[in-house]
């Protein structure tokens, strides 16, 4: 099984270890594995290597997809010339904006928190309620905020705004967001077809978001669970993804967010060999339709 990892190499994520991760992940399973950050040079003339990879994993970050970034380009390339991906580009695309997401999930009849684009909100849709502030861009963790009217929404994002012009990330629109209160998290990985143990994450009582990477609980998916992330990769077209899922205290299941690009914790080989193991699979089985 040969694999091309599409990988940054910016030197901010050199240390982030998930490279080496998903190198030593797929090598244990037997995989041969190369990676590229950008499109190279004599592609120009002669276009890829005709049948040197059974698949693409494409870890292309929200900011590479919002600044259009060579690994990227590259991937778009890569798919166009019939290599298989792991996540198509449109799966890529659709994950890495929330607003995105939220549209197609709701198409598709997921439950999730109820969300809105702040932007054109004529009044505040949850009277007595604070709601969640976050950016359509960026990691679920940061710049979120828990808000309480929208002149208080505004001047946040607003905020955003400002730092965005002086070079900070880019945002995205401002979402704000149905307040699953004191929920657990859960991180699953998932293909439409399978879907790894749940992992959840650990966060301090009243904190809006989780932290670490510590997970207090890890168990076998529930059929509620597993069928939720198999149905929210499959609505957005993808192949593995990441997904967290709010579970609130009424024991209602919500998806909050898709990760294509995904980290997974490198000091667990277990998640390393069920996402390996899942990745190999989708190679194998685009290699037999090919044939057929």
């Amino acid at each position: 099984m040969r694999i091309l990892l599409v990988y940054t190499d910016s030197p901010h994520y050199q240390g982030a270890g998930y490279r080496e991760a998903w190198v030593d992940a797929l090598t244990r399973e037997g995989a041969s594995v190369e990676v590229l950050a950008a499109t190279p040079a004599a592609w120009a003339r002669s276009g890829p290597p005709d049948g040197r990879w059974d698949l693409v994993i494409p870890h292309v970050l929200v900011e590479e997809v919002v600044a259009f970034s060579p690994t990227l380009r590259l991937a778009t390339l890569l798919e166009a010339a019939g290599v298989p991906l792991l996540n198509p580009v449109s799966a890529v695309l659709a994950s890495s904006d929330k607003l995105t997401t939220h549209a197609l999930w709701a198409a598709h009849g997921l439950p999730q928190p109820r969300v809105w684009p702040l932007a054109g909100l004529p009044v505040w849709p949850a009277p007595g309620r604070p709601l969640v502030l976050k950016p359509s861009y960026c990691d679920g963790a940061r710049h979120i905020a828990l808000v309480h009217t929208l002149a208080e929404a505004r001047r946040a994002a607003e905020g955003w705004r400002a730092d965005e012009a002086r070079g900070g990330e880019p945002r995205g629109p401002a979402l704000v967001q149905e307040w699953i209160e004191e929920p657990a998290c859960v991180r699953i990985f998932a293909t439409p077809r399978e879907v790894s143990r749940a992992y959840e994450k650990d966060r301090h009582p009243g904190a809006l978001v989780t932290h670490g990477t510590v997970y207090p609980r890890i168990y076998d998916a529930p059929p509620e669970l597993a069928a939720l992330a198999r149905r929210a990769v499959a609505a957005l077209g993808g192949g593995l993804m990441g997904l967290d899922v709010l579970i609130g205290r009424d024991g209602r299941h919500h998806a909050l967010e898709a990760n294509a690009p995904f980290g997974f914790d490198i000091t667990d080989r277990a998640q390393g060999a069920f996402v390996a193991r899942a990745a190999i699979g989708i190679a194998e089985r685009a290699g037999r339709e090919a044939i057929a």
